[in-house]
């Protein structure tokens, strides 16, 4: 194989390789838009770790509690807080036995085709809850 044949073959594996690299950020995106994702991911799961705690105490206590405070049990540290802003996660009692839950958000859960009850848009988003149904308990 000649010096420049080498070249060339060179210059092709290096535009594949870049391409491939530039393929996979289009695909999944920079590094910075994946550690928002993955901090997003952390504040849904704790949202949802706070929706079962609130279930929790609201079975026991018989309805809702007055603020996520009151979720704060020995041995227990509920997430009440955003881990990376330190600001607190909203809540609000709408009636007996629904209440809302807020954070701020840094993606677009349309972006990472996320279904179901915690897809969000970037920013502020609420979600209206509602406690679950209570059991009927047969004579």
């Amino acid at each position: 194989m000649s010096a420049a044949a080498g070249r060339w073959l060179l210059v092709g594996a290096g535009v594949v390789v870049a391409g491939a690299v530039i393929a996979a950020i289009v695909a999944i995106g920079t590094p910075a838009q994946q550690r928002l994702l993955r901090q997003d991911e952390r504040r849904e799961r704790d949202l949802i770790s706070l929706k079962v705690d609130i279930e929790i105490w609201a079975e026991r206590n018989e309805a809702l509690p007055p603020n996520l405070s009151a979720l704060a049990r020995p041995g227990s540290r509920p997430a009440m807080r955003d881990p990376f802003t330190s600001r607190p996660y909203e809540y609000e009692v709408l009636g007996a036995r629904r209440y809302r839950l807020c954070a701020m958000f840094d993606s677009d859960t349309a972006e990472r085709d996320v279904g179901g009850q915690w897809r969000h848009p970037r920013g502020r988003q609420c979600f209206d809850l509602k406690l679950p149904d209570p059991a009927k308990v047969e004579p």
